[in-house]
C-alpha cells in the first residue's frame, strides 16, 4: 500500500524536483518492517493565491509491502535546503528518529484501515 500522509497532497507531483537517498541497503528492520529505502524529497511549488513560492521536503520510506511519504519541512525553502536537511539528519540527529516516526505513522494508518 502506498500512503501519502500529507494534508494537502495536491502539491506532491509524481516525481520530486530533487531527492537524496539516505538508506537503500535493505538491512534495517524496525518494528517488524524491513526498510528498503529512505529518501528526502524536495518539491518546488508556487502558491498562486499568495504569489509566494512554497516548497515541501518530504520523507519517503519504502518497506517490503508498504511505502509512506510524510512532510519533513515546508515553507520558502532555498534550492540547497535538501542538502542542508540531509546534513542535519546524518551528522546531528541520526536517521533512526525519522525512521521510527515514519513507521509509527505507517502502523497507525494501517491499523485505522482495519
Amino acid at each position: 500500500m502506498k500512503i501519502i500522509d500529507i494534508p494537502d497532497s495536491k502539491f506532491i507531483k509524481p516525481n520530486p524536483d530533487q531527492k537524496i537517498i539516505l538508506l537503500s541497503n535493505g538491512d534495517v528492520i524496525q518494528n517488524g518492517f524491513k526498510i528498503i529505502k529512505l529518501e528526502l524529497r524536495l518539491y518546488f511549488n508556487t502558491i498562486t493565491q499568495k504569489s509566494t513560492r512554497n516548497s515541501i521536503i518530504t520523507a519517503y520510506l519504502e518497506t517490503e509491502n508498504h511505502s509512506i511519504e510524510s512532510i519533513y519541512d515546508e515553507g520558502d525553502l532555498g534550492i540547497d535546503e535538501l542538502e542542508k536537511s540531509t546534513k542535519l539528519l546524518t551528522n546531528n540527529l541520526g536517521l533512526s528518529g525519522l525512521i521510527l516516526r515514519l513507521i509509527i505513522s505507517l502502523e497507525n494508518i494501517l491499523a485505522s484501515k482495519n
